[in-house]
């Protein structure tokens, strides 16, 4: 088994795979809502898309433009898509038209929670209960209290391309990053929307390159800290528990009784606290138990994300670098949501270009795939040399 995983971790075709996981995630973000446009005729857009994609993908192979991207290009980059997507917050004037209601849940969940009203049984304009856990309302506090939920994705951006700063210092690779997530259809969707679902996996590739630069001999040496970020990190969406088991299980069953009861105790009080903070409001815990996030925040059947947890399980106990954390998060967790594109598909009879379709949730494993690319690329320019 370690002799296949090192085959594919070295091999060139890594990087072709990781880099088709972020193409047809937003290759099919093109297909669904490309099609109901009339500006630009669809056709053209399929051949500008392909055409850019293939210009990225290649880009390492040209050595006259890596020549020419330096650090004050990769900087003023991430500025300009930084500005862009201030505005891409600003863009709908009406979002109700267009049927998404994570923005207005995110907006009123916020609100709620801040004023220590109940959040599970206020219905969202479209008739749907808000499944919010209190680790993403923490992480989204910052943007409500600036006033546009929206600006959630801005600062995941920046988090995003400041990780990618500290990790990487080959210019063209710091480019490829920034432009691949600047560029990716489905990110502007999620800002334009108003939504959050991508940020909360951005937030938990950035955790995980900045505690691995930060900590590279001992993840434990902080356990108390570490406890308290996993902890707000495992109350975020229910997926995002898989990239966290795959970087930290192996090490963590390697330290001392005294530093594993730190970091569970730290861990399991932050998800005291921050649950605490979300049903305290509720009448009784019967009400608690017929309205509370918890059923909701499945993106999957539960029989089938217990089969990726134990993937998950299995193959950190292979991981030997960090960008084999990064390898196997953006390959299990673009499978699990995959599959539960395929559930409602499948059992609900959704079609494509059904609004509920949730082709959003592919997007989950965006983060882990650019980063993973990134990864693979340099591999193989270190081969070169």
């Amino acid at each position: 088994m370690n002799k296949i995983l090192n085959n594919v971790k070295n091999s060139r075709t890594n990087s072709l795979l990781l880099f088709a996981v972020y193409f047809i995630i937003n290759f099919l973000f093109l297909i669904k809502y490309g099609i109901r446009q009339s500006v630009v005729p669809f056709n053209i857009l399929i051949v500008v898309f392909i055409a850019v994609h293939i210009s990225i993908f290649f880009l390492r192979k040209n050595q006259l433009l890596t020549k020419k991207i330096n650090a004050k290009l990769v900087y003023l980059l991430t500025g300009v898509f930084a500005l862009i997507y201030i505005v891409f917050c600003h863009v709908l004037k009406d979002p109700y038209q267009l049927n998404i209601d994570r923005w207005q849940t995110l907006n009123f969940s916020l609100e709620y929670w801040i004023h220590g009203k109940y959040i599970y049984d206020t219905y969202n304009f479209m008739g749907n209960l808000s499944s919010y856990l209190p680790g993403q309302l923490l992480l989204a506090l910052p943007s409500y209290l600036l006033g546009n939920v929206g600006y959630l994705q801005v600062m995941a951006f920046l988090l995003f391309s400041y990780t990618i700063l500290r990790e990487f210092k080959n210019n063209m690779i710091r480019f490829t990053a920034i432009l691949m997530l600047g560029i990716s259809l489905s990110y502007i969707y999620e800002a334009v929307c108003k939504s959050d679902f991508i940020s909360s996996f951005m937030f938990v590739a950035a955790f995980i390159l900045f505690w691995h630069n930060k900590f590279k001999d001992n993840y434990f040496q902080k356990p108390v800290m570490l406890g308290i970020g996993l902890g707000i990190l495992f109350l975020t969406r229910s997926v995002a528990v898989i990239p966290l088991i795959i970087f930290l299980l192996k090490p963590f069953l390697a330290i001392d009784t005294g530093r594993k009861i730190k970091v569970s105790g730290a861990f399991l009080l932050t998800i005291a606290v921050l649950m605490l903070t979300v049903f305290f409001p509720a009448k009784n815990v019967d009400y608690i138990i017929q309205h509370n996030p918890l059923a909701l925040q499945g993106q999957s059947n539960k029989f089938v994300m217990l089969f990726f947890l134990v993937i998950a399980i299995f193959l950190s106990f292979y991981v030997k670098k960090i960008s084999d954390v990064f390898y196997f998060s953006a390959y299990i967790v673009f499978l699990a949501m995959l599959n539960f594109v395929l559930e409602k598909y499948l059992l609900f009879g959704l079609g494509f270009y059904d609004n509920l379709f949730p082709t959003t949730y592919l997007a989950a494993c965006l983060p882990f795939s650019i980063i993973a690319y990134c990864f693979s690329v340099r591999k193989e320019l270190e081969k070169e040399i």
